[in-house]
C-alpha cells in the first residue's frame, strides 16, 4: 500500500542506480548511526509510514502483517529467532536486537542488543527485524521524541545503551518511547525474513532461505543462477 518510497543513502550511494524513488543523502554517515541516518528523512515522517533497515530480506506477507497491525508504533518481532544464529559466527547471537514483550498485551517493555534472553523472566523474548510501522500519530511521537532528545543531548553524550547520542540505534529511541509513556506495540511473526549482514550470510544464502522460509529469496537466487549460466 505504499505510494512513496524514500531511500536514505550513505556509504557507496553511487552503487544504487534506481531513480524511481526519492533519495535522501546522509552525508555524515561515517560519524552517525541508524537513528540519525533515518532522521535525515524526518520531513517524510509526516503521516502513516513503514520503515525498514536496508540489509534485511522480508517476505511480502510480513510487510502485510505489519501494515495490518495495531498501535501507533508497532515493531516486527520474530519469536522463532534463535535457530537462525546456528553457524552464523560472523554475526553471533549476542548481536541480535532483542525485545522483551508483555505476554498479555504484546507491548514492548525492553529492547536492545544488551538484553540477555535468559533474563526475560515472564516476558516473551523475540528479535526485532529492523522493520516497523507508524500511524501519523506514531510518526509524530517518534519525530518529536527524537527532536527533544537532540535538543537536550550533545552528540557525544551517552543515550540509553549508546555511548554517544549520534551513534544511537533505533532501539535506543524505542526504549526511550517506552520509558516516557508512549506505547510501543509488537507484530509477532515467526521467520519469513533474514538479515544479510556479512559475507558469511551471502555464502549461506540458500541455507538461510530454507531455514527462514524465504520463498522469494529462493526464486530470486534461481533466476540469478539461470541468468549467469
Amino acid at each position: 500500500g505504499c505510494d512513496e518510497i524514500v531511500l536514505i543513502t550513505g556509504h557507496a550511494a553511487d552503487a544504487i542506480q534506481r531513480r524511481d524513488l526519492i533519495r535522501v543523502e546522509n552525508n555524515d554517515y561515517e560519524n552517525n548511526n541508524i537513528l540519525h541516518s533515518l532522521m535525515y528523512a524526518r520531513e517524510f515522517l509526516d503521516g502513516p509510514c513503514m520503515v525498514s533497515y536496508s540489509d534485511i530480506w522480508v517476505e511480502p506477507e510480513i510487510f502485510e502483517d505489519v501494515a495490518r497491525g495495531t498501535g501507533d508504533v508497532r515493531l516486527a518481532i520474530d519469536l522463532d529467532w534463535k535457530p537462525y544464529y546456528q553457524g552464523r559466527t560472523h554475526h553471533p547471537i549476542d548481536e541480535a536486537e532483542n525485545a522483551f514483550l508483555d505476554p498479555a498485551t504484546g507491548q514492548v517493555r525492553k529492547i536492545g542488543k544488551h538484553l540477555d534472553p535468559d533474563l526475560a523472566g515472564d516476558l516473551i523474548c523475540g528479535e526485532f527485524l529492523g522493520l516497523w510501522a507508524m500511524t501519523a500519530e506514531g510518526a509524530a511521537a517518534f519525530r518529536q521524541a527524537f527532536e527533544r532528545v537532540d535538543a537536550e543531548t550533545a552528540p557525544t553524550e551517552p543515550f540509553q545503551q549508546a555511548k554517544e547520542w549520534r551513534k544511537a540505534y533505533i532501539t535506543d529511541l524505542a526504549q526511550h518511547l517506552v520509558d516516557t509513556g508512549t506505547p510501543v506495540n509488537s507484530v509477532r511473526i515467526e521467520r519469513g525474513w533474514a538479515e544479510l549482514d556479512t559475507q558469511q550470510d551471502y555464502d549461506r544464502l540458500l541455507q538461510i532461505a530454507d531455514r527462514q522460509a524465504l520463498t522469494t529469496l529462493s526464486h530470486w537466487h534461481s533466476k540469478e543462477e539461470a541468468r549467469h549460466d
